[in-house]
């Protein structure tokens, strides 16, 4: 079905909107991410703003690893950021969808 690309860009629309209402949103790159090639992961939240959402965005990930995970062990019990994993746990759902897709 040729919707699940656009869903995949709404479910990062959203993601985004989230992190601004939980106040996790970088308006500016931090310099680590400027020379982040791999590695440990300075903050998570600027990490998935600026290198995994657009990086998935562009289909640069192409299989990606389920990302709800990795966040859930930065989370704490801020109903905002719960709102965020969740709307991640939603982006993992749909990705293997469009995988399929493009076979």
């Amino acid at each position: 079905m040729s919707h699940y690309p656009n869903s995949l860009q709404v479910q990062i629309e959203l993601i985004e909107e989230a992190m601004k209402k939980a106040e996790v949103w970088s308006t500016e790159v931090p310099d680590w991410i400027r020379n982040y090639k791999e590695g440990p992961i300075v903050n998570i939240w600027q990490w998935l703003q600026f290198v995994h959402l657009p990086l998935r965005s562009s289909g640069i990930i192409h299989q990606p690893n389920y990302l709800a995970p990795q966040l859930s062990n930065y989370m704490n019990s801020d109903p905002l950021q719960r709102k965020i994993l969740q709307l991640v746990i939603e982006l993992d759902s749909i990705t293997p969808t469009i995988e399929k897709t493009k076979s």
